[in-house]
């Protein structure tokens, strides 16, 4: 049976809690040495271009990823769904090029495939994984293995953060030796700086949650809207809302919610603004503003003092964060507010819907041959 804990706090609220801990490891040894033979290797190659994959959770981290390798290292990147990369591998998927593939367990559906196929076409593999001795970790040429090792609970709080994180660690580490020594060593200070920052404000918005809560009982959707490397917040957060509340969830960004979906607003659904410093802030705050002209509950997540939104709820974020370090902090308030709601309407925190004999068995037909499920233990 699924492993189940039912006094509080659950598994999940451990691991949100560890979160500063689980960043502040990486930054030390062995994480560190692993991130740097890793970025001597892909120094040596120079590649043309990285590619980033990833399932669930860990597909959206790779957003983040892409982003890291193109606007800190300078490398062309792109993120793709880890299986639909094996299904239609693109033509640049040969020698001189990086496959970057992020999985918890290192035991996901499409895992194997894809590196094998890299391999075969000559790509240089790396796994960004916490378990080294999953399949993904002997499959690939190196790995950068993530401190706490593997998790009991459904949810990916400490393992999403701490996969960023350690990809962002190897964008900077790579400017450094690549053409962007300085931008390269900004990042590497301020990566220091977010274990603290993080830490300080998931003690403060723990005590907050339960409120917010409190006012969004009655939604019966979500749009969630992010852009940039926030795209992946956006969708993560979307994922956290759906799997913990009792209404529908969908990430959308700016410009695709104003060209069809805001038609669709009620006075029963919500808005949630990941309105980071970037290029789309602007945009978001007033897609947000227009949103609660329709009647929408409008939910903020910015930084502290932004101006131009009268949100309904405002989460304010810490400011003068650089935006591409921010999906670290935005997807806190997620985290806290899902827990929540999964204990406001009686799922378990750990579990969600996975704790149900129905679900089990559906995933039992669905994943069958996948030992993460043999072993009926959480999926991750």
């Amino acid at each position: 049976m699924f492993q189940t804990r039912r006094q509080h706090p659950y598994w999940v609220w451990e691991s949100m809690m560890r979160t500063p801990e689980m960043l502040q490891s990486c930054l030390e040894q062995p994480v560190r040495g692993h991130v740097e033979r890793v970025a001597d290797r892909v120094a040596e190659l120079a590649p043309r271009r990285v590619f980033c994959a990833g399932t669930g959770s860990s597909c959206y981290a790779s957003i983040v990823h892409a982003h890291a390798f193109e606007q800190v290292a300078g490398l062309p990147a792109s993120w793709y769904v880890t299986s639909d990369l094996d299904a239609y591998p693109p033509i640049g998927l040969a020698p001189g090029s990086v496959l970057i593939v992020t999985s918890h367990s290192g035991r996901t559906m499409g895992d194997l495939p894809v590196v094998e196929l890299a391999r075969r076409r000559g790509a240089y593999t790396v796994g960004i994984t916490d378990i080294d001795s999953s399949p993904l970790a002997q499959a690939v040429d190196d790995t950068i293995i993530g401190p706490g090792g593997s998790k009991a609970e459904l949810p990916a709080t400490r393992t999403y953060s701490a996969a960023v994180f350690r990809v962002l660690q190897l964008a900077a580490a790579l400017a450094q030796r690549l053409q962007t020594p300085e931008t390269g060593t900004m990042y590497e200070s301020r990566l220091r700086e977010l274990p603290g920052i993080l830490g300080s404000f998931l003690d403060s918005f723990a005590h907050q949650a339960q409120s917010c809560v409190d006012r969004l009982c009655n939604v019966e959707h979500y749009f969630v809207i992010g852009a940039g490397p926030n795209m992946g917040t956006a969708l993560e957060g979307a994922l956290i809302l759906l799997q913990s509340t009792d209404a529908g969830a969908q990430a959308f960004h700016p410009e695709e919610m104003l060209h069809g979906p805001i038609q669709a607003l009620t006075t029963a659904m919500c808005v949630v603004a990941v309105a980071a410093p970037g290029p789309f802030q602007e945009r978001i705050l007033q897609t947000a503003e227009a949103s609660r002209t329709i009647g929408a509950t409008v939910l903020s997540i910015a930084p502290e003092g932004s101006p131009g939104l009268d949100a309904d709820l405002s989460i304010p974020m810490p400011a003068d964060i650089p935006e591409l370090l921010t999906p670290l902090l935005y997807i806190v308030p997620f985290w806290l507010l899902g827990y929540q709601f999964a204990l406001t309407t009686g799922r378990d925190p750990d579990l969600l819907s996975m704790g149900k004999e129905r679900f089990q068995k559906a995933f039992r037909r669905l994943m069958a041959g996948d030992s993460h499920y043999d072993r009926q233990s959480t999926p991750s």
